[in-house]
């Protein structure tokens, strides 16, 4: 389970990217002709037609992904704070309002699938903790006397600290330095929290 601090951070970082601001792969199929109508339903000015239309591409996507938040939630907010950043970007952004989480429903698969457009049957990903039949638990050092069979979890509990926002990379002035993480997130697993690879031996 996530700590509070965690979840902080993932609101925090999430808040400080957040929506899918457009879409260079299918545009066509996004609700009200691509933002042909307002957050209220209303039809925009024509001066503001063709932001975002039917038939064009965006140049740029930017998730933002907050968990438990809901389109009716994000309408809500839009409603009540029209100069907000979030308004701003639901108003010059593309909408799929109908846009349904995978089943099963998780948050790991669903955030899979808004990258891959693939739903657990096909990606394989159906939670972030699984069990794998071909690895050997965490911390196996007796490859040979030890059964098949791990917990696999993609989650924080294989950070070098878990106690850390940057995962133990040693950032200072955080979070707001939390976009100088590296490139390179591996580096900042804890190899004997993930587990091992079994090889049958040769004959």
């Amino acid at each position: 389970m996530k700590t509070a601090k965690k979840n902080g951070l993932a609101t925090a970082a999430v808040l400080g990217a957040l929506l899918m601001a457009g879409s260079a792969v299918a545009p066509a199929i996004a609700d009200d002709a691509s933002r042909g109508q307002d957050v209220q339903g209303q039809q925009e000015s024509d001066s503001n037609k063709g932001q975002g239309g039917q038939g064009e591409t965006s140049k740029h996507v930017l998730l933002l992904s907050v968990d438990g938040l809901h389109q009716k939630d994000l309408d809500l907010y839009v409603k009540n704070h029209p100069t907000s950043a979030l308004a701003s970007l639901v108003n010059h952004g593309t909408s799929y309002t109908h846009a349904q989480t995978p089943v099963p429903s998780d948050s790991f698969p669903g955030m899979v699938g808004q990258l891959t457009g693939g739903n657990p049957g096909t990606t394989g990903v159906y939670y972030d903790d699984t069990f794998n039949r071909a690895l050997l638990p965490a911390g196996t050092t007796d490859c040979k006397n030890t059964a098949p069979g791990a917990e696999v979890a993609f989650t924080e509990a294989a950070d070098k600290d878990q106690n850390a926002l940057d995962a133990g990379q040693g950032l200072t002035g955080l979070p707001a330095s939390i976009l100088n993480m590296t490139g390179q997130p591996g580096a900042l697993l804890d190899p004997a929290a993930l587990p091992a690879r079994w090889r049958r031996a040769l004959a």
